[in-house]
């Protein structure tokens, strides 16, 4: 700039300060709408100010952009990332952690899921920008003679930005009675994001990367301390030897099970599977996944450890070290292997197979992309695959047909057509649940006709909610209630008197080590046996709302709360690696 004379070079100066002003306002209205998208209530103030400084960071970047021909893309990658948050927190009720930008493959098959989250409202997101290219093509590159035309400009920009500041003051979303404080980012995340906006939330989003303090490291190994000791209780005795066959059924609500709507059952075989000898079902189940979604399941379900309270643990810790139920039963000399439709890569299954030791991992069991005939495909392709194993096996299957959009197969005629059902998504969730109750139980029967049934527990659990009941009843309220998985065992060797109780989706782990005779396990998880004397009979939702606990002490609750910020913690510093947890003292059982 040493060679452009001052007058030009103050010309140049005003000119990017002008711009900068111009598409600040213009991003933070973007954002206005974006945050607008965000049902959480009782925003503080100060948030439109800290989204204004939002805005001017964003923008900075455009201040050294000679070449303004770059605005353009850049401001496409800010559109498309306030979309991603718009579209994401409408599936999953949580702002997109930046790990999950890594894991885009996830989008593999699932344009029709993008697509049914777009609405026409979110063209406000774009209007800014798009005005934005209108306006410098049409008038603003004619002005560049006019200094004092461009002063206006920016006089009128402060003005208009004063309006757009008292605009989004009163543009409050509705306050609902229910609507509750929980904490910010480490259990309520998206009102964080809302309040302190979002470079704060990369700041918070990149600090995890930076490990833990001493204190957390010393509470987490504590807290462990404390579960180990609690842990040198009576352990019923199971004498093991039984495959272990788990399907993990995506999506798998337990309001449709048993449900009867003009006489026409939305889960017909299931219902009839329940009502076998040695069947247990526990319909409160709380689905305790976060981020990671189908893969926190498979961490929960395999580990006994709830997820990353941002993030999924597949995106950022799947080289941790993990004691899991694999290594348990591999202990006991059993095979394990693991069985999908999709691909190794979705949700980093190869990786994190491997962390969890299973031995084989069976991908792309399928004959099309279509994963609305996803299950039928999967059962068919993993049996004679499943035989093959030496017995005594622990086989993971998971299934894929009930992921939304929830579309039916093409050969697919349900009595549920003929009945008057308002809600568009339940009577298309209802009837891909009549598809995969249809596939289930045709599994089971080959099972039973290839003599594998009578020497396997088979165990049937939703990985985790997608249409809460309150959605079915037209309720905006949602209740932890609401959430509930079903967890099925079938041909169990154990019975239990708590199924009518709440059980968390991280008391799986510890009762499936009971079920299978490796109470001994060094490692029994955060959660507790369905087939102990007694249980908790509460459990935590990821939001913080939780369901049960009529008559349970203030300390239980807590401790099962507690459990959410150790697992965090002990994610993040890879506890396993370096500290080993010792086995109980047999003569002290």
């Amino acid at each position: 700039m040493n060679n452009i004379p001052k007058k030009n070079l103050m010309f140049l100066l005003y000119d990017r300060a002008i711009i900068y002003l111009i598409l600040t306002m213009l991003l933070y209205l973007s954002m206005g709408e974006m945050f607008h998208n965000i049902q959480i209530h009782y925003i503080k103030d100060y948030a439109l100010f800290r989204r204004w400084g939002d805005a001017m960071l964003i923008a900075f970047p455009l201040l050294f952009m000679r070449k303004k021909i770059l605005v353009f893309p850049y401001l496409l990658l800010v559109n498309v990332y306030f979309l991603s948050i718009i579209w994401y927190y409408r599936v999953y009720s949580t702002i997109m952690p930046l790990s999950s930008y890594l894991m885009v493959y996830n989008l593999d098959g699932l344009s029709l899921s993008v697509f049914r989250l777009i609405k026409f409202r979110d063209i406000l997101v774009v209007l800014p920008s798009v005005f934005w290219c209108i306006y410098y093509c049409c008038v603003y590159r004619k002005l560049k003679c006019f200094f004092l035309s461009r002063i206006k400009i920016a006089l009128l920009c402060l003005l208009l930005f004063g309006g757009i500041v008292v605009y989004y003051a009163c543009k409050r979303n509705p306050t609902p009675g229910y609507a509750t404080l929980n904490g910010l980012y480490t259990i309520e995340p998206v009102r964080a994001f809302k309040e302190f906006g979002i470079v704060h939330y990369w700041i918070y989003q990149i600090g995890i990367f930076q490990g833990i303090s001493e204190k957390e490291e010393q509470y987490a190994k504590n807290f462990m301390c404390s579960i180990e000791n609690g842990s040198n209780c009576a352990k019923k005795k199971v004498e093991g030897g039984k495959n272990l066959i788990l399907i993990l059924v995506e999506s798998l609500h337990s309001w449709p099970i048993g449900m009867n709507i003009d006489g026409i059952e939305i889960t017909p075989h299931i219902n009839q599977l329940l009502k076998q000898d040695k069947t247990i079902y526990f319909s409160k189940e709380m689905p305790q996944v976060k981020d990671g979604r189908s893969s926190d399941a498979q961490l929960i379900i395999n580990t006994g450890i709830l997820p990353l309270a941002t993030g999924a643990v597949s995106a950022c810790y799947a080289a941790n070290t993990f004691p899991s139920l694999p290594a348990a039963l591999k202990e006991k000399g059993y095979t394990t292997a693991s069985f999908l439709w999709d691909d190794k890569n979705y949700w980093n299954q190869e990786a994190m197979s491997r962390a969890y030791q299973f031995e084989c991992l069976y991908d792309r069991l399928r004959d099309s992309e279509r994963f609305e005939e996803a299950d039928e495909q999967l059962f068919a392709k993993a049996l004679p695959l499943l035989l093959k194993l030496p017995q005594p096996f622990y086989a993971q299957i998971v299934t894929m047909s009930s992921h939304e959009p929830w579309i039916r197969p093409p050969h697919m005629r349900t009595l549920l057509d003929g009945i008057e059902i308002k809600n568009e998504d339940v009577r298309n969730y209802m009837v891909i649940l009549q598809y995969v109750d249809q596939c289930i139980w045709k599994f089971v029967t080959q099972l039973k006709e290839e003599g594998i049934y009578d020497n396997s527990v088979i165990v049937i659990t939703g990985d985790h909610d997608a249409l809460p009941f309150n959605e079915y009843e037209g309720r905006e309220e949602l209740k932890g209630e609401d959430c509930f998985v079903p967890f099925i065992i079938l041909n169990s060797p154990l019975s239990s008197e708590h199924t009518d109780k709440v059980i968390g989706q991280v008391d799986i782990y510890p009762s499936l080590l009971d079920l299978m005779g490796c109470a001994d396990y060094s490692f029994t998880g955060l959660g507790e046996s369905v087939f102990s004397d007694e249980i908790s009979d509460f459990a935590t939702y990821r939001t913080g709302i939780s369901a049960g606990g009529v008559n349970v002490s203030d300390s239980v609750k807590r401790h099962r709360e507690e459990c959410w910020r150790l697992s965090d913690i002990i994610l993040r510093m890879n506890y396993f690696k370096t500290n080993s947890i010792l086995a109980p003292d047999k003569n002290s059982m």
